[in-house]
């Protein structure tokens, strides 16, 4: 079982305290998860060597150590690519053999001093046709990812691709010959998008992070891991739109009393709080049971307190902008905010109808 009563929160919750104002919360809002100098300002305190390896510099936490954090990250609507850089290198270079010219690359990465961006065709099921696909064949990486987070901003791309029936890991500068990063326009404040196209890029062995086995074992874990860390994100959003829904309730009067004196409010207020408290409590036991999970079962985990995630958070906010009334829908209100980033997270690495369906699919054929 991982220790997930981390020490991490306080020293993370100080330094948002401290650096992360209201005004600078906004601004990075307004410009998609965009703060270059929060990026490498939170580098340089080593946020992103946290699960990187002892002999790489890095602290070695299992990747559930972070789940608190990603908790709080939803709570204060902390964006940026915090989930590319704090879990990404971390966990390929625990999959790097010693010696590799790779690992140097991914600790510039966990040591702040590069950005990262993954180009994984596994980000959706039921979009996947139009999201692209990626082929490595004669040492070359061919097609198109339609969207690919902080993709513009990336120095180096995890690229998930596939040799005929064989997967294969790539890791590949952004500025290889070849290779063309579009910037897309983004519905989610907290993240840019960007298509990402390779036509014939080099990709030899000195690139090749993982295939065969190897690879399926560790897009496996990136995929559970994304998804369990994004589940945590959506949890401290619906834990904190609930507590904006609170303490307005309790404040707001119509017909002389406070609206949460009403049944009608007092109902829903109860049924989001059931609801975030469940998936609280879900979100812990999976982070708590994940190092003596096997593989498949740590997947299958993932998909399902990602899928519980995806809807609670959803109901959560339209809830609370129900509780809310007009002020909800205002431009100046924080609560669209809160739900625009839950919309967001909610399809990434599939919703609660896509995981659905496709861990029925695997309990049937197991």
């Amino acid at each position: 079982m991982a220790d997930t009563n981390s020490g991490l929160v306080a020293p993370v919750s100080e330094y948002l305290k401290r650096s992360f104002t209201a005004d600078r919360r906004l601004a990075m809002l307004h410009a998609n998860g965009s703060d270059d100098e929060l990026v490498e300002d939170v580098g340089r305190l080593g946020w992103y060597s946290l699960v990187a390896p002892e002999e790489q510099d890095g602290l070695g936490l299992h990747p559930a150590e972070l789940a608190p954090v990603f908790r709080l990250f939803g709570r204060e609507l902390l964006t940026g690519p915090m989930l590319e850089q704090m879990l990404v290198p971390g966990l390929l270079l625990s999959a790097v053999p010693q010696g590799d010219g790779l690992r140097s690359r991914l600790q510039d990465v966990s040591s702040g001093g590069t950005r990262i961006a993954v180009a994984d065709p596994g980000v959706t099921n039921d979009w996947r046709q139009a999201t692209g696909e990626l082929r490595h064949g004669s040492d070359r990486l061919d097609g198109s990812m339609e969207l690919v987070r902080f993709g513009a901003g990336a120095d180096e791309i995890v690229v998930v691709a596939q040799d005929g029936t064989e997967s294969v890991v790539a890791l590949v500068p952004a500025t290889r010959a070849g290779i063309t990063v579009t910037e897309r326009p983004s519905v989610d404040p907290g993240a840019s998008f960007a298509h990402v196209r390779f036509d014939g890029v080099e990709a030899g062995p000195g690139d090749v992070l993982a295939r065969g086995s190897a690879a399926a074992s560790v897009v496996l874990q990136l995929r559970a891991w994304h998804r369990l860390l994004i589940a945590e994100e959506l949890a401290g959003i619906a834990r904190h739109v609930l507590e904006m829904s609170l303490e307005y309730i309790q404040q707001r009067e119509q017909f002389g009393r406070a609206i949460a004196t009403f049944q009608a409010i007092r109902h829903i207020a109860a049924s989001v709080a059931q609801r975030v408290i469940l998936l609280e409590n879900f979100c812990e036991a999976v982070a708590a049971d994940s190092a003596s999970l096997t593989p498949e079962e740590l997947e299958v985990a993932a998909m399902t307190v990602k899928a519980t995630a995806a809807e609670t958070a959803r109901f959560a906010c339209e809830n609370a902008l129900q509780m809310h009334g007009g002020i909800g829908f205002t431009y100046e209100y924080d609560l669209h905010w809160y739900y625009k980033r839950a919309l967001s997270l909610r399809t990434w690495y599939g919703d609660e109808r896509e995981l659905a369906i496709e861990i029925g699919r695997r309990k049937l054929t197991a």
